[in-house]
């Protein structure tokens, strides 16, 4: 998809800056669609289906996190970006927690806005390798990460991970902890004393939360880890920062 496909919509109150903001994306190329408030952004939202969102935190009749709530309902299958526009600093690991993708502080360079939306509809291009055993958790990440541009590839055992991390040479793994015979620690540790894979994102999924088990994952290599069940942002969120930042 080229960047002059991508439609964005602009959700805020203030004419100034969405007016600032239609005549800057215009000019990069993007389609732009505007609303006033967060109930006008469903139904805009609705109709035109952009690819990203940019939002303001503070609006009338439905703020920002009133639309995130509302959008979440009727968009649970769609991988939309959302970049919020905030005065507040502090607010940051609040937005990770709502599953906001990005966020930007007003008042903001408009260059700083622009490469934060190319991050965000970058189309992929890599190939992400799933080891998990459980057969539905491989279908519904499968899907996302199909649907959001990349090439998956799957494998249901930790052996049979590592055979297809060889074969395939995946540029990220996302891994299970919790599996039969050859768990996800164990297939980490072998990943990465390989010096061939020692460079790849290894991203560590599992049920338990404990902070004992965030360290073994530490210990072993890993690169991240994200419990389950598993929020389709920040798992997007994740990938992005090991794959580009």
């Amino acid at each position: 998809m080229q960047i002059d496909q991508h439609k964005i919509l602009v959700i805020d109150d203030d004419a100034t800056l969405t007016k600032l903001l239609d005549a800057r994306l215009s000019a990069n190329g993007y389609e732009v669609v505007i609303a006033k408030d967060g109930a006008e952004g469903l139904e805009k939202y609705k109709k035109e289906k952009p690819d990203l969102i940019i939002l303001d935190i503070e609006m009338p009749k439905m703020d920002g996190y009133t639309f995130v709530l509302e959008f979440k309902q009727i968009a649970s299958l769609r991988d939309t970006p959302i970049i919020m526009l905030t005065a507040k600093e502090a607010m940051r690991e609040i937005f990770a927690i709502e599953g906001i993708n990005d966020y930007i502080v007003k008042p903001f360079d408009m260059d700083d806005l622009l490469n934060k939306i190319k991050k965000h509809l970058a189309v992929p291009h890599k190939k992400v390798l799933i080891v998990d055993d459980g057969v539905t958790v491989i279908g519904l990440m499968e899907e996302k990460l199909t649907n959001s541009g990349y090439d998956v590839i799957t494998a249901t055992n930790g052996l049979e991970g590592i055979n297809m991390a060889q074969k395939e040479n995946p540029d990220l793994v996302l891994l299970d902890v919790m599996m039969p015979k050859l768990d996800g620690l164990k297939v980490c540790r072998m990943l990465k004393f390989d010096r061939k894979f020692q460079n790849i994102p290894v991203v560590l999924l599992s049920a338990l939360r404990r902070e004992d088990d965030r360290a073994l994952g530490r210990e072993v290599g890993a690169n991240a880890y994200l419990s389950k069940p598993l929020e389709t942002p920040s798992l997007l969120q994740t990938m992005k920062e090991l794959l580009w930042d």
